[in-house]
Parts: C-alpha cells; sequence; structure tokens
C-alpha cells in the first residue's frame, strides 16, 4: 500500500499545489495574507475549523468571510483583524491566545503567531499566522496550578513544618508554618541545624548524612530547636530522599511536627517510674541504677562511696496516734531535711515505707561519711512542725556501708547499711552505726 503522501504528491502537478498539499497536512492553523488584510493562502485546518469548505476564501477580508461563514464564527474574524492590526503596529511577531468553540460545542484555546513582513519601501507586504492547539496544555497547566494551590494553601495552614533541603543541609523552602511555630523565619540557604539544640544535633546530623549517602530510604529523628523566646521547642521529623535523574540526591523533604507534649507525657511517665509519688526523690529502681553507675565511676577514679541507710523511730507510732495523713506529711518534710544538708554532696532514695538512703559518692574518707551522718542524726531530731498534727517531735537511726569496704556490689551494699541500722536501732535508736562486718551474711 502506497504512502498516502506520496500518493497526494504524485496527483498535485504543480509546485504550488505540493506546497499546499503539505500544508494541509499540517494540523496547525496556517494563513498568508497580504498587506491589505486579504486571504492568500490557508491550509485544510483552518477552513474545517472556520467552516469555509465550498467558499473562495482567497482574496476576501476577516470582515468579508465573516459574512460568508457560519455567524458563530464572527467574533473570531473580528478577533482576527483587530491582531492583525496589533502585529503591524509592533512590527515584530505577535503571541497572543485565542479561545473558540468548534462544531461539538467545546472550547479550544490556539497560541498564534503573527509575523508581519514589510516591503524595500517599509510597506505592509505579508503577514504570516501560525496558530497550534493548545487546549490540552492550557489544561494540564490550569490543572498543575489549581494543584499547586491546593498545595500551597495545605501547607500555609498545616501545622507540621515542610521543609526542601540541600544535600548539605542548608535550606532550600521551608513552609510558612515554620514562623508561626518558632516565631522567625529561616532564610534560604541557612545550615538548618544551626539552631538545632547541640545535644541533638550530632545524632540528627549522622542520620541525615546516612540518608544523603544512601544508606538508607528514610530516617525519623527527634530533636529540639530554638524558639525566637530563647527556649526549645520539641519536634519529631520524617526525612525522605527525592532522587536527580542522575542517580543523586536532589534534596531531602523533612516533615516536622511539634511533639513537646508528647515529650513532657514521656517524661512524667518516667517520673513516675524513677521517683517516689509522695516526696520526689529517687526511688528504689532508680537508686539501683544510678548507684551502679556510681560505682563505676568510683572504680575509674579510685574514690569511696557511702550509703546511709535510715528510717525515723517509732515511724508506727506517729501514724497511729496523728493518723496516715501526718505520717505522710512528715517523710515529705524528712526528705527536703535531708536533701538541705545533702545540697550537692549526695543524692537521696526513698525505698519504700520510712525507710531512706542517702548516697555520698565520691569519698576519700570513711570520716567524711560520719561526719554526714552524725550532721543528719542530729537535723532529724529537730522537731517537725506538721499542719495536720502540729510539732511532733522524733528522731532517726542511721546505718552507714562503704564501697568498696564494705560490698562489691549494690544490692550487697544496701543490706550492709541495712545491718548497720539495725544495730543503731538495738543499741537505742536515734545514733549512727557503721556496718562492721559481724553480719555480712555473705
Amino acid at each position: 500500500m502506497k504512502n498516502p503522501v506520496e500518493q497526494m504528491l504524485r496527483h498535485a502537478p504543480y509546485e504550488g499545489e505540493h506546497i499546499q498539499v503539505l500544508l494541509d497536512l499540517i494540523q496547525e492553523f496556517i494563513v498568508l495574507k497580504d498587506g491589505e488584510g486579504r486571504w492568500l493562502v490557508s491550509n485544510q485546518t483552518v477552513l474545517d475549523a472556520y467552516e469555509l469548505n465550498g467558499i473562495d476564501y482567497r482574496g476576501r477580508t476577516d470582515q468579508e468571510l465573516a459574512e460568508l461563514a457560519p455567524p458563530q464564527f464572527k467574533a473570531a474574524f473580528e478577533f482576527n483583524i483587530t491582531t492583525d492590526e496589533q502585529a503591524w503596529q509592533k512590527g515584530a511577531p505577535l503571541q497572543i491566545e485565542k479561545s473558540f468553540a468548534i462544531a461539538d460545542g467545546s472550547m479550544q484555546t490556539w497560541e498564534v503567531i503573527k509575523t508581519p513582513m514589510f516591503d524595500g519601501e517599509g510597506s505592509r507586504h505579508r503577514l504570516v499566522i501560525v496558530s497550534r492547539n493548545v487546549t490540552e496544555r492550557k489544561k494540564a497547566e490550569e490543572e498543575l496550578k489549581a494543584s499547586e494551590k491546593q498545595y500551597r494553601l495545605i501547607a500555609e495552614n498545616m501545622n507540621d513544618i515542610i521543609s526542601m533541603l540541600n544535600p548539605d543541609g542548608r535550606v532550600r523552602y521551608c513552609s510558612p508554618s515554620f514562623r508561626n511555630i518558632l516565631d522567625y523565619t529561616v532564610l534560604e540557604g541557612v545550615d538548618l541545624f544551626e539552631f538545632m539544640h547541640p545535644e541533638d544535633s550530632p545524632a540528627v546530623r549522622r542520620s541525615f548524612d546516612e540518608l544523603v549517602a544512601g544508606a538508607s530510604d528514610a530516617a525519623s529523628v527527634q530533636f529540639r530547636y530554638a524558639h525566637a523566646g530563647g527556649h526549645y521547642i520539641w519536634f519529631e521529623a520524617a526525612l525522605t530522599c527525592v532522587w536527580s535523574d542522575e542517580g543523586t540526591v536532589d534534596h531531602v523533604v523533612s516533615v516536622a511536627r511539634v511533639i513537646t507534649e508528647r515529650k513532657e507525657y514521656e517524661a512524667r511517665l518516667q517520673g513516675m517510674a524513677y521517683y517516689d509519688a509522695l516526696t520526689g526523690v529517687h526511688n528504689r529502681r532508680c537508686f539501683m541504677k544510678r548507684v551502679k553507675l556510681e560505682l563505676e565511676e568510683s572504680d575509674r577514679h579510685g574514690t569511696s562511696l557511702g550509703i546511709l541507710y535510715l528510717d525515723v523511730d517509732h515511724f508506727k507510732r506517729i501514724n497511729d496516734s496523728f493518723g496516715h495523713e501526718a505520717g505522710d506529711e512528715l517523710l515529705v518534710q524528712l526528705a527536703r531535711r535531708i536533701e538541705g544538708h545533702l545540697a550537692s554532696a549526695g543524692f537521696l532514695a526513698r525505698l519504700g515505707g520510712d525507710e531512706f538512703v542517702a548516697v555520698l559518692p565520691g569519698l576519700t574518707a570513711p570520716e567524711q561519711a560520719a561526719a554526714m551522718a552524725e550532721t543528719l542524726c542530729a537535723s532529724l531530731q529537730q522537731p517537725w512542725p506538721l499542719e495536720s498534727a502540729g510539732e511532733v517531735r522524733t528522731s532517726s537511726s542511721i546505718g552507714v556501708a562503704l564501697y568498696p569496704q564494705d560490698a562489691d556490689a549494690v544490692h550487697l551494699l544496701l543490706r550492709c547499711a541495712d545491718q548497720a541500722l539495725y544495730a543503731a536501732k538495738r543499741e537505742g535508736r536515734s545514733r549512727v552505726r557503721f556496718y562492721d562486718g559481724v553480719e555480712a551474711g555473705e
């Protein structure tokens, strides 16, 4: 089967007809007019669009063709007259867009380029008009614009912070929510890590660099970021790489949300796990964990550690006489009084009931533990002004054990101090006793 174009050319005997055949195969609008606006050449696409088939258009102006073509095209011909004149006045190619309804009633948009040509004397000679159908492109552009508007509205009104970061961590884009949350604007090119909390920055930077290097497809990080007011806000961010066609990282997308409330809740949970609800001092769990660390520090520095195990003498009598509310109030005051003497020299833990342990790390001589124990013993004999019971007097007994002299493990050290405490009670209470190894048990 022969090529249809070849057949058309074979049946076109003259060069002019060959050119016309080629023009008719082109889907764009092509029209050539003279200096007076008369149509000289047009391709079949134009004739079909204006329904000019069977009408001799050559030598006619747009005004004349508007009378011959169907009435729905009158406005289009009038548009042609106006824009033709604009091209002549400009004296250079004029690009415009034109929309009109086709036979099925749908609207089409065409991009029109009108190029004026002048003769040697500067008079109007020819006007070349080339139009292409850009309906689909315009539709895609409008859809993209609408989509971008939607995403912009989302980005501008969401609470999450959306950022585009260069592979070196510098800001390419940051959503307006950044300013809404942190009260200042990050400028393009600024290192995003610059205002991150110094304790969090190294770990986040490490995750970021591993992501850019291709070690992972995504990363989730938590960090504190500086607010304009000087305080820090907790964020959790999901990081994702966007790759270029060359296989390198073009940028990293970060979606970060505030998790300060969650962090505060976690801190409260941790407080419940590691601190005594009544007195606010360390509980047994925290005591065991922290003392293990302190023993390691003692080994590294060649120092000693003192355990002062104490309770309230005849505490049951206070509860029975004044009620448990008074007993709780006494325990709270007792914890505050002990902490006042310890200051930065150690820390206090409540093991349960009226039993407390004061821990003295970094000792260089047993006399230091003895001095603190005697100070506490004397202080705890002073009156207790209780709102629920008035002034109450009591005392405390204290048992002391030392690491590494008495034991080399936390539970053994605590047992030694407990045995010293009971030795003090057997001797009459309100006194200090050191562990002497008699009842070590192991």
